[in-house]
């Protein structure tokens, strides 16, 4: 019976393992592991990067098949993502996905900038208010870090018009607006663009008015500081002409928190290989950094992602190494918990041979006083019990040693059942 309970124990134990191991490693029992990412709109510098990635990931994992799906718009990439249709997706600090996600890399950063011709006497954004401002178009009017910033300076969105980057510079020069409000990357883009049509029409790059950055960042923690440099957007004349403190918003590589661990390191390693190989060729690219492991933040980073850029990450080994030691751990806790219970339980139940005796005790009592009329059915009783004894044998659950002495009391009782018939 011990050796029946071993074997079953061990086979529970090995299907427990193996349960486990199909959680933790599914990629071990297919030919392929398919990874779904949300790239965000198409020619975008996210979604070059992401090509470039899968390209990247093919070479050196080719069982991991990276799908990629082009979304329209970096809200429908977050979607995708809070929707279960994607694993990983592009999406803004300032969508909910990103905080209850985790995120594996920094792409990009959208700065919002204020710009004033060159002669304006607006020295802060007070110096703005009840006056019309154009936005570049581009920057969406509903835009989240738009709103903050408006809400925050007390500003009338009313007072705002939607101008083309060619526009920009006759309404400044003519004073219609007072200010333009742009929304891009720092570099070539949007803003440089805004910048260069401003030049043109003033021939004096424009003032750029900075923001009290730390302030709206405490109430909106899903935004950053920036520090933009000179001559970020021209270099020639400078512009910015001196450092603007502004706000960003960043573009991040989320995914999904059910990601394996070790499957958001590598991913989070072979992306920073992937920038390094294409910083050259794709400048924006140097835009992509590791985000920032401090668990104080508002936006949590995969732990798995964390895992690699702490250097505490643990490798296939020493993760199987500990899941077997904590399995045999389990397991032998368990199978002395088990023996002690059926100790226990043994102590408290008769066994089989006692009970047999209790049996053979009053069959000696009943042979003694029953009539003969009845001593048939009384040894047919003695001839079950005898049966009971020999199985019981068989199965291991009494000794040799008792069989033995309870086979003489059988003996006996048949003496006494014969001796009963010739009186």
């Amino acid at each position: 019976m011990l050796r029946r309970f071993a074997i079953a124990g061990f086979f529970a134990v090995a299907a427990a393992t193996a349960a486990v191991a199909w959680i933790w490693f599914p990629w071990a029992f297919s030919p392929s592991y398919t990874i779904r990412i949300a790239s965000g709109p198409l020619g975008s510098d996210g979604q070059k990067f992401l090509s470039a990635f899968r390209r990247e990931v093919s070479e050196e994992h080719p069982r991991v098949r990276l799908l990629l799906e082009d979304e329209a718009s970096l809200e429908r990439s977050a979607a995708a993502l809070a929707d279960g249709r994607a694993d990983l997706a592009v999406a803004r600090s300032d969508h909910p996905v990103v905080a209850s996600g985790g995120t594996i890399v920094v792409l990009s950063r959208i700065a919002l900038v204020i710009m004033a011709p060159a002669n304006s006497p607006a020295a802060t954004m007070k110096d703005l208010l009840g006056k019309k401002i154009a936005l570049l178009d581009g920057t969406a009017p509903d835009d989240p870090l738009l709103r903050t910033v408006i809400d925050f300076y007390g500003l009338d969105s009313r007072q705002m018009v939607s101008l083309s980057a060619p526009q920009v510079g006759a309404a400044l020069a003519s004073k219609r607006v007072a200010a333009v409000v742009a929304m891009g990357p720092v570099g070539p883009g949007a803003i440089a663009d805004a910048v260069k049509a401003i030049v043109r029409t003033s021939k004096k790059p424009p003032k750029f008015v900075g923001l009290e950055s730390r302030a709206i960042t405490e109430q909106s923690p899903v935004y950053e500081p920036l520090e933009i440099p000179p001559g970020a957007f021209v270099a020639a004349p400078a512009s910015p002409s001196g450092e603007v403190t502004t706000v960003a918003v960043t573009v991040r590589l989320v995914a999904t928190k059910t990601m394996l661990k070790d499957v958001a390191g590598e991913i989070t390693r072979l992306l920073l290989v992937t920038r390094a190989k294409l910083a050259a060729s794709l400048p924006r690219i140097g835009q992509v950094e590791a985000p920032d492991t401090d668990k104080k933040g508002v936006l949590p980073v995969h732990p798995g992602a964390a895992a690699y850029l702490d250097g505490s990450q643990v490798s296939y080994f020493e993760e199987a190494m500990n899941f077997l030691f904590n399995i045999s751990i389990i397991g032998g806790v368990t199978g002395t918990l088990a023996l002690w219970v059926r100790a226990s339980w043994r102590r408290r139940r008769p066994s089989a041979a006692q009970r047999i005796l209790v049996r053979l005790s009053a069959l000696w009592r009943e042979v003694r006083a029953a009539p003969r009329e009845e001593l048939d059915a009384l040894e047919d009783e003695l001839d079950d019990v005898s049966g009971v004894l020999f199985d019981e044998l068989v199965s291991e659950q009494v000794s040799a040693d008792r069989f033995s002495g309870i086979a003489v009391m059988i003996a006996q009782i048949r003496n006494s059942i014969e001796r009963r018939r010739r009186t």
